[in-house]
């Protein structure tokens, strides 16, 4: 008679269910009471906590696409042994110092507050020193599964909104102009769900044949919104699959919005001054899917967030972990795909024309301002040139 021989590989998810239960039994994880004192939780910890990731990788590998799996390997690393440091000498108390190197995953929340901050630094070295609003785009809930499926059509979004906002201020100024925009596409929304929808930074006019800027104050919402409507149904049109179900629901979107889709002006979008930037940049247009201060309560099980609605209400919301995890990696976007893009005036092509309404402050400056930013002292050295690097 014949040994029945099993594969470690089918034991291996009763295994981790064996180890969850034994740990549950000897001791259950407190619930974090920080409702209304902060989060010490972190997205980072909840995945690796109790092989949280590992058990759902085994149960859902097939539907992970490779980049989620390798965002995710990149956070689980962040600022470990494997990453890597840089050591400074001190020579004032004659001490080596460690940094441990971060992981730039698009899911980590540490990387990508700090990624956001030298962002939104070095933007304002960058920007005219013009006048600029701050816009949202959106789309109708009818078209997040298309979009979703469809990954590789987020750009069409993007090359929509500088079409209407160059054919809305166009029209507006009666000659045509080239408007400076930083488009910024977010996938989420503040409650993790899929959502796409664009942010962006617009110049308050845009530049003329003879490269003059024309200012214009007043931008025409109303029209931009069945504008950005037009763009976006008649280029979703041409890319998306022949198919009648797709033309079915162009067709009825066109007829379902006759006002356009919804474009929303925050109260604070106008922004006269470059040294504003950053704070605002930083606030409303470019930061992750949910900074780890929102977590408010983790029990090994379920995890509790609150996030603020439009009118600035604030909601709680648990899920389990696994719910959890795929609500974070959904919004993984596909390799080399660039979340934010530099539109119109702004594009490599044309800024050089317009030097003359760019910002004084070099992006060099601001490197090194935010290198000897008090949040990074080494016993009273905050320059670079105060420091001795050695490689290790």
């Amino acid at each position: 008679m014949e040994e029945m021989v099993v594969s470690p590989a089918i034991l291996f998810p009763f295994l981790l269910l064996y180890l969850s239960a034994i740990q549950d039994a000897i001791v259950s994880p407190p619930i974090k009471i920080g409702w209304f004192h902060g989060s010490e939780f972190s997205v980072k910890q909840i995945f690796t906590d109790n092989h949280n990731w590992e058990r759902y990788y085994y149960f859902h590998r097939r539907e992970i696409r490779q980049v989620e799996k390798a965002e995710v390997e990149k956070m689980m690393s962040c600022k470990g042994p494997d990453r890597g440091c840089y050591v400074y000498y001190c020579p004032k108390c004659e001490e080596y110092h460690e940094i441990l190197l971060g992981c730039n995953s698009r899911l980590c929340s540490d990387c990508g507050k700090r990624y956001t901050d030298q962002w939104a630094k070095t933007l304002s070295g960058k920007m005219f020193d013009v006048p600029h609003r701050h816009a949202v785009m959106t789309i109708p809930e009818r078209l997040r599964p298309v979009l979703s499926k469809h990954r590789n059509l987020w750009k069409v979004l993007m090359d929509s909104a500088i079409k209407a906002l160059n054919d809305t201020l166009s029209h507006a100024l009666r000659k045509e102009v080239l408007v400076g925009a930083i488009i910024v596409l977010h996938p989420f929304a503040m409650d993790l769900g899929f959502n796409l929808h664009i942010h962006l930074l617009i110049t308050e006019g845009g530049f003329d044949l003879s490269r003059k800027f024309i200012h214009k104050k007043f931008i025409p919402f109303r029209a931009l919104r069945r504008t950005w409507q037009y763009q976006v149904l008649t280029n979703l049109k041409r890319a998306l699959p022949k198919t009648k179900e797709n033309a079915m629901l162009i067709d009825r979107l066109f007829k379902d919005y006759p006002e356009g889709f919804y474009v929303f002006v925050p109260k604070e979008s106008r922004i006269t001054s470059r040294h504003k930037i950053s704070r605002y940049v930083a606030r409303y247009v470019r930061h992750p899917a949910i900074a780890n201060s929102r977590i408010c309560a983790y029990n090994g099980k379920e995890v509790t967030f609150w996030y603020a609605d439009r009118d600035g209400i604030k909601h709680y919301k648990t899920m389990c972990v696994d719910e959890f995890i795929r609500a974070i990696i959904q919004h993984v976007p596909d390799r080399q795909f660039k979340m934010i893009r530099y539109y119109g005036a702004y594009c490599r092509k044309w800024i050089s024309k317009y030097k003359r309404y760019l910002s004084h402050s070099s992006i060099r400056q601001c490197k090194m301002e935010e290198f000897g930013d008090k949040s990074f002292p080494i016993n009273g050295y905050q320059s670079i040139n105060d420091i001795y690097h050695i490689q290790v």
